[in-house]
This record gives structure tokens, sequence and C-alpha cells, in this order.
């Protein structure tokens, strides 16, 4: 018997010695990795052990060594993008073998409900187009890829691997599950630039800004008194989700970044932009990027009722994020004023979210042009003969509506703060003439400036005006 129990032991000894090659769970077949990049892989392997790479886009082979605790890291050329199925072979003796890998682009995507919101919608809360995605989603196979990463928390400390997820080939099942807006973010990317679209996507609706940040990183741009609070207000504290859903997959080699999050910050107006803002250095720094060539590309968050839709709380959040625009290199926000829902927190139009989004990639990220990708804003104003002129910006070839169609959703007030509805008109040099019989004396104008107040001004590709006011009267409605 005790011959028998150290011949067990010594095979243990042996297979523990050439144990095979462990990958995080977000580096296997079907990924997407991205091109002309010197792209991460990495994994556990036995102690001190030789790990050999290769890869069937180049005769070359990358070998390093795996430390004492059987970690290793290496860094991979890939080409140019396309659509021509890849492999690669990793091994320390015993091979395993990723197939089915295609080089093109990798997108991060991450925020809340709205970000994780799937094609096929929630529960009595459908996706405006789902079934038309649905249906025809095995078209993209090879030009579409994703990955998600299973929901987790850790407070303060970070995760090596994820708690789950696998890359998926773009499928009616895989496209009713995936998050609305980064697959239609992919969809209108991928025929713009023909080759595939990765996608890394991280979302659990209802979290704060905080959660996705460290908490070093979250104690430079709040005060204590806010500090402390923040490790309270909501369930899930600071940390948890930076630590447990962006920790690992920040070694995976991306080009940028998709985030939609902002309806459980409401109210943070005062250092909302500074914590995002300092999310995003994190992440980038997290992804080897000192330079801010990593796009950061976000979307507004969408009108609703929230304490009320005659409130303001909404529009004040909507300045937050467009103060983060200064403060975010390389960045760009998706407006969203046109596809709000008074009763629902979750718009069914993330198509128009997505396609947006990726407007934005298109003439900031790959240099196309024909178009403008941003919602218009003002830039200016002036008051003359009792009414108000307004300049705005991002319109160079014009706004609508046009041709008698009235422009709705502006208010205008006079010296004593009482907001009335407006009439406005649009002129051929980009301005919008406010005015209204009621106020004689205009002092201040606002464009959609309460919780739920539809509006209908748009560039001349569809993009809408963003929420703008004249004044600095925040308690006034």
């Amino acid at each position: 018997m005790k011959r028998l129990i150290l011949s067990v032991i010594a095979m243990c000894l042996v297979w523990g010695a050439s144990a095979r090659i462990e990958l995080p769970k977000v580096l296997g077949s079907n990924m997407v990795l991205q091109q002309n990049s010197e792209v991460n892989l990495w994994g556990k392997a036995a102690a001190n052990k030789k790990v050999v790479v290769t890869v069937s886009w180049s005769k070359d082979k990358v070998q390093t060594t795996a430390d004492s605790d059987g970690k290793w890291a290496v860094k991979v050329a890939t080409p140019k993008g396309s659509y021509d199925p890849q492999t690669i072979t990793i091994s320390d003796g015993e091979a395993v073998v990723l197939d089915n890998v295609l080089i093109g682009d990798v997108w991060v995507t991450s925020g809340q409900s709205n970000m994780e919101m799937p094609v096929k919608g929630f529960g009595r809360q459908p996706v405006e187009h789902s079934y038309d995605y649905i249906l025809s989603a095995a078209k993209d196979a090879n030009r579409i890829r994703m990955f998600t990463v299973k929901k987790a928390r850790s407070y303060g400390e970070d995760k090596e691997d994820c708690e789950g997820g696998e890359w998926q080939c773009s499928s009616p099942e895989s496209v009713a599950n995936m998050s609305a807006t980064s697959y239609f973010f992919a969809a209108t990317l991928k025929d713009a630039v023909d080759f595939p679209i990765g996608l890394i996507t991280a979302n659990w609706g209802g979290t704060r800004v905080e959660s996705w940040m460290p908490l070093d990183a979250l104690k430079e741009v709040v005060t204590p008194e806010q500090y402390e609070k923040k490790q309270t207000i909501h369930n899930i504290k600071p940390s948890e989700l930076y630590c447990a859903m962006i920790a690992p997959i920040r070694n995976f080699t991306a080009k940028g970044f998709l985030w939609y999050q902002g309806c459980s910050n409401l109210g943070d107006n005062d250092h909302y932009d500074t914590m995002m803002a300092r999310m995003v250095q994190q992440w980038r720094e997290d992804w080897g990027d000192s330079e801010n060539k990593m796009p950061f590309y976000y979307v507004m968050i969408t009108p609703y009722t929230y304490s009320g839709s005659n409130q303001i709380a909404y529009p004040r959040f909507v300045e937050c994020q467009i103060r983060a625009l200064s403060k975010i290199p390389n960045s760009g926000m998706a407006a969203t004023t046109d596809v709000g829902e008074e009763k629902c927190i979750h718009p069914a139009q993330k198509l128009e979210v997505g396609q947006r989004l990726a407007a934005l990639a298109m003439a900031q990220t790959y240099g196309m042009k024909g178009f403008e990708p941003k919602g218009a804003q003002m830039e200016s104003y002036k008051i003359e003969g009792g009414k108000v002129k307004v300049k705005m910006t991002n319109a160079a070839d014009g706004l609508s509506p046009w041709y008698g169609e009235p422009v709705v959703g502006f208010e205008i007030a006079g010296a004593d703060k009482t907001f009335v509805p407006a009439q406005a008109t649009i002129s051929a040099n980009n301005e919008v003439t406010v005015w209204s019989d009621d106020v004689k004396e205009p002092v201040a104008v606002r464009y959609s400036f309460r919780n739920f107040r539809p509006g209908n001004l748009k560039n001349m590709y569809g993009v809408p005006a963003v929420p703008f006011r004249t004044d600095n009267w925040n308690d006034v409605m």
C-alpha cells in the first residue's frame, strides 16, 4: 500500500511539472486581436518552464520562460486586419491551440444598464430593429466577434482573471444577448472600415462611475468627506467593478473605449466630470497608453422623467458631461436628446446611439469626412430687438428643421426668471432666433432644458442639438 501511495504522489508531481498552459478567459478561440500592434499574450505554465508561441501569420516564434509562480507574458506583432482566420499555438511542452482568430480593431465598452441592455431588450422594454439584426447576424460571423465579461465584484483587490466569458462569433443567439449599443456600433463601423471588429464589454446596471475606477484614483479627485460618503451611498462600493471586471482585461491590446453611464450619478454635477476624466486616465494607463492615443467616446444620458419631467436635474448633468469633453483628450460625446422616453429609462432606439458612436469613431479616429458626427451646441448668443439670436457649432452644413416646420423645445424668460414656451426660426448662418410675444425684454433662453422636454433642433445629418441654456439659474425651473 505504501508503494502504491508513493507511486501516485510521483505521478502527480510529474503531471504538475508538465502542467498544461492556462490562459485568461479573455484569450481564446474566435477572438479578435488588435491589428498593426504588439499585442499582449499571457497566462500560466509550469514554473520556470519555457513557453513558445507560434502564429499562423508569421514564421517567427516568440518564446519566454515562466517565472517561479508559472506566470508568463509575451508580445506578438500583428499584421493589417483581414477576414482570414488565423491560429495561435502556445506550448510549454503541451500545446494549446487557439483557432478562428481574426485580426482587426478591438473596442472595450462599459457602463451601466443602457450599455448592458442586450439587442433582444429587457423584459417589456424592446430594442428597435432588434429582429432584423438578430436574424441577419450570421452574415457577420467573420466581421464581428464579442466577449462579455461576467459580472463580479472585488473591493480594492485586482483580480487576475474574469469570473467567466468567452469569445463568440456573430450569430442570432450571441447577438440577441450582446450589448445593443456595442453591437450596433460594430455593425455600423465594420462596413465603413472593412475589417473585423472585436468587442469586449463589461457592464452592470445601476452602477456609479466610482465603481469602475480604483480607490487611489478616486481619492485624488474627491474630498475626504465625499470619499467616505461614496463607501455607503450604493450597494456596490467604489473600485469593486474595476477590480473584478476591468483589471482582468486590461492586458488585452485594444483600439479604444466606449462608455454609456451616468444616470446613477445624477446630481454629482460638481465632480462627475472630474471623476470620469480620472477614470479614463487610469484606463489608458492600464492599457499602456501614455499619449492619449486610445479614443474615448461616450453617450450623453437620455431625457427621462427622473424626479419629474419639468425638473432640471437631467440637463444640468448633461452640462457636466459636456464639460468632460475638455478634460478628456481624444474624446467625443454622442448626443441623444431625441431618443429619450419619458416613462422608461432604457430607450428603445439603441441603433441610433450605436450609429452616433460609430460616426464619432469614423470621423475622429479613422479620419473619414463628409458628415458631422457631433450634436450642435450653443457657441454664443446676443439679444436684439426683443429676440435672442443663438449661434450654434457642429452645424457647418446647416440646421434643421427647415422650410416652415416649427422649431420646438425652446423657452425664454425675462428679468423675472419665469420661463415660457418660445417660438424659434433658423437662419442660414447657423443661428436660431428665439422669441415670445409674452416676453418683451428677454434675458435668457433654454433649449430642451427639462428632464423631459422634446426638441427637434438637429444638424443636417440628423444629430440632435444638446440641451443648453444662456443663464446660470440653478434654482429656477
